[in-house]
């Protein structure tokens, strides 16, 4: 009797989480795609800021560095550039993460690309704390690249 009463509990309990499990798998992959055309007003491309010089202010707009890299969110937003300070031609360079916040981007004089600048000086980036990259933070795509170098490396030996 006990069995049978268990059952009648368990049984209906088992059902409901599967049908929980399966709606929830349905919203996930039922939301349809949407597409742009063109880049939305007030937009920008990555390669807009990366490779361009950031300057400071306060040296009169004198060339401190170079955007290498975007540290984005997981919602999309820019946290934070990485500026390659220091060095001649890479060699010797260090990087710095410089926050978001702390940028300023306008317009050049064209109106076509964009001046990025900074409140500090180049001395005061070439003494800042070095920003190392978490390998942990590596993209899925990054991890599939190295394994099908890995993979390559494997077949040629």
């Amino acid at each position: 009797m006990k069995t049978t009463f268990l059952s009648t509990l368990v049984i209906p309990t088992f059902i409901a989480v599967a049908g929980v499990a399966h709606a929830s798998d349905d919203n996930q992959t039922g939301m349809e795609a949407s597409y742009l055309t063109q880049a939305p007003q007030g937009t920008f491309y990555s390669d807009s800021l990366t490779g361009n010089q950031v300057r400071s202010s306060v040296e009169n707009n004198e060339d401190i560095g170079t955007i290498n890299d975007l540290i984005i969110d997981e919602d999309g937003q820019i946290n934070a550039v990485v500026v390659g300070v220091g060095g001649f031609l890479g060699m010797g360079e260090k990087d710095v993460a410089i926050e978001w916040d702390s940028l300023e981007l306008t317009k050049d004089e064209d109106g076509e690309d964009y001046v990025i600048s900074v409140n500090a000086s180049e001395d005061a980036l070439k003494n800042a704390e070095e920003y190392k990259r978490n390998d942990d933070n590596e993209t899925e795509r990054d991890t599939e690249l190295n394994n099908s170098e890995s993979d390559d490396k494997l077949k040629n030996e």
